[in-house]
Parts: C-alpha cells; structure tokens; sequence
C-alpha cells in the first residue's frame, strides 16, 4: 500500500501495479497535500498527461504560515530543475534571501574554537537554493488546480477503486491515492489501520522568533548568509546541545531579516511523553522557555547566542512542543492502491531534514510516477 513496499526487493514487480488497472490503461491518481510533495508530482503527473485531483485542507494558498526555509541541492535541486515546467520560471526566485544579492551558505562553529568557521555555499561547484517555503508552494501551485478547503476524513479501498471522503461532506474516487498531507497523515492512518506510528524522539526543543534590521541584520549574515550550528565539540552524546539559527526570509526593501533559532538537547526521557504526560515543554510559558535558552547558552560566545540574545520573550510561542518522528519500514506497508510520501512517510529532525527530505522526496515521487506510468502502459500483446 506504501511507497516503502515499492522499494522492497522482495515484491515482486508485478504486485506493484493495482490489479484491474491494467486493462484500462488509464489510472485517475488522487493526491492528498498541496505541499511540496504533492505539488511536484501534480507537475509530473500532468506533463505525462496522467489525470488527477489534488486536494488541501487549508481554505486557500495563504491560510497558514507554511514553516521556515527549506535548502534544495544536489541531485534533488537537479531533477526539479530539470523536470519542472519551463513556465513556472528558475527556481532561484524562491531564494529566501531576495532582495538580497546573495548565495545560501551553512556555516558550522564550535564554541570551544570561536574562530573555526567550516561550511558550504552556492557557488559554481555546487548550488544550494534555501527556497522561502511560501515563494517555493506559490512557485509550485503555477498552473495546477488545487481544491482548498478539503480535509480529508475517511478512505474506503476496494480491488478496483479507492475513494476519499471529506469533513465537507463531499468525496472523490480514483485508481490511486498518494497522501503527501504530513506527519499526521490521515491516508497513513487508514494504511495501517489507526496504528499511531508517531513516536517522541530523545530530544528537547525550543524555538525563538525575532526580525532584526540594521547593526543586529549584518552581523547575523556575517555568521552566515542562510544557516549555522553551534555546538560544544568537548560534549557527550548524553550531553549534546546545539542551535541552529537561520534566516527565513528578507524584507521587500532588503532591512530586515526574519530570523528565528531552534535549540535542541539530548533528553532521554522525552521518548516516555505521551499526549497525557507530555514533555515540560510543552506546558512551559513563554518566559520559561525563554529563561531554558538562556541558561543553556550562557558558556557561548556572545557573538554565538546572539539570536539567543535578541529574542523577545513574545517571540517564544508557548506552548511549547515536542519533537515527533515517523519512520515506516518495507514490512510495515502491504502493496496496493494507497501510497504516502514526504513527512507521511519519514519526518525527520530539524538538522537532519535540512539535508536529507529534498533527496527523499524526490526519489519517492520519481519511483510514483514511474508506478502510474507503468500502470497507464498498454498491456503487452500475448
């Protein structure tokens, strides 16, 4: 049923394409999302003329802030500008750092060697674009219709159909269905039967929120132009702290950055929290978080904390939250007509998805679209 059991060596190929779809050779794909995910294979689907519906809870493209900037490159940058409509325009244009005139760069530093400076920028060796999510779904959205307002609350699969219903009362049926709508994907749950595969990871996490302009804008560039972690290199693993602080976008007139911070620590009781016990976090107020972060950070350089520093205790959004992650695994997820991709099927953790969701998508919607389109291909002749 999952896009895992496709790349499972031991289903045989043959399982891969839904049984009955063969013979008419024209699939009808619904997809659950209009994020990423479901956007890109919209586009593939449409340019291999492959009919399909995608469906958004939001009410429309602007209702909800859609989460901070996410840094395409290598093969994944590659393949999207290779495989998206030339009429969409570069991708360049999403650059979180417009109006700017300047490449994305990652920069690592070590507290305990303040004059280290190790990372990667954008240059002819290698792009990196660090796409503002908004600019990146309204580049996306160009030319698809997308059906707003359609929260996705019930999923009836047969041998030969699979329809969606919606909380608005009404519902769609196609050959497949791909939920690309997050970690709390409703078409995973109907996968696994309301299995609740979402698990705390062993980390804590605290977010800060500041637009800074002037003096407190350059110096933050001069650390890096996009993203930089800090962290204590003399740690444990049991001890392990680190800030990932990062800009999410400029201002029209280029004065102002919108920053924010993510401070994660090792915390091995965070795995225990449920919705009934949840992490301190989560029912800490804004001031508390804000007095955590301070402590935490208080051996960094100042020129290390700044963000920390600079963060008004309003720009700690209380309640607090906890980190989640789900991973399926091939064994978990039966072949069939349900697929699920992106965060459905794999959230990963701040730092680590920054390098690897643009790889992991991409290849999942490269491997979905080559199932459809096996399964649109006219039946070999006996």
């Amino acid at each position: 049923m999952l896009l895992a059991s496709i790349l499972n060596p031991k289903i045989q190929q043959e399982e891969h394409t839904p049984r009955n779809m063969a013979e008419n050779h024209s699939p009808h794909v619904l997809i659950i999302g209009a994020g990423m995910s479901g956007l890109t294979l919209a586009h593939q689907l449409k340019q291999n003329n492959i009919t399909f519906e995608i469906f958004e809870r939001d009410p429309d493209g602007n209702a909800r802030a859609q989460g901070w900037a996410l840094s395409l490159f290598g093969q994944a940058l590659s393949d999207l500008e290779a495989t998206m409509p030339a009429e969409l325009g570069p991708i360049d244009q999403t650059s979180h750092l417009l109006p700017l005139d300047l490449p994305a760069q990652f920069v690592f530093y070590d507290v305990t060697r303040p004059g280290m400076r190790v990372g990667v920028k954008s240059d002819e060796t290698g792009k990196i674009i660090r796409a503002h999510r908004q600019r990146l779904r309204d580049w996306l959205l160009q030319g698809l219709d997308v059906q707003f307002g359609k929260r996705l609350v019930e999923v009836n699969e047969s041998a030969e159909k699979v329809t969606v219903h919606f909380e608005d009362g009404t519902s769609a049926t196609g050959d497949i269905l791909v939920g690309a709508e997050g970690t709390r994907s409703v078409v995973r749950k109907h996968i696994l039967k309301g299995q609740d595969v979402m698990k705390p990871l062993a980390l804590g996490s605290i977010v800060g929120e500041v637009a800074l302009s002037g003096d407190d804008f350059a110096s933050q560039l001069k650390l890096a132009h996009s993203g930089y972690i800090v962290m204590n290199s003399t740690l444990g693993s049991d001890d392990q702290s680190a800030i990932f602080g990062a800009l999410n976008k400029v201002s029209d007139d280029g004065k102002t950055g919108y920053y924010y911070y993510i401070l994660l620590w090792v915390d091995k009781q965070a795995p225990l929290t449920d919705d009934k016990n949840p992490s301190w976090t989560v029912g800490a107020t804004s001031e508390q978080l804000a007095a955590f972060a301070h402590e935490k950070t208080k051996s960094y350089p100042d020129h290390l904390r700044g963000l920390v520093d600079k963060v008004p205790v309003k720009g700690y959004k209380s309640p607090g939250f906890q980190l989640q992650g789900v991973q399926l695994e091939a064994h978990q997820l039966p072949a069939g007509r349900v697929l699920v991709v992106g965060d459905a099927a794999h959230s990963m953790t701040p730092c680590k998805s920054r390098l690897q969701r643009p790889l992991y998508a991409r290849s999942e919607l490269i491997i979905v679209k080559s199932v459809v389109r096996r399964a649109s291909a006219p039946s070999p002749t006996p």
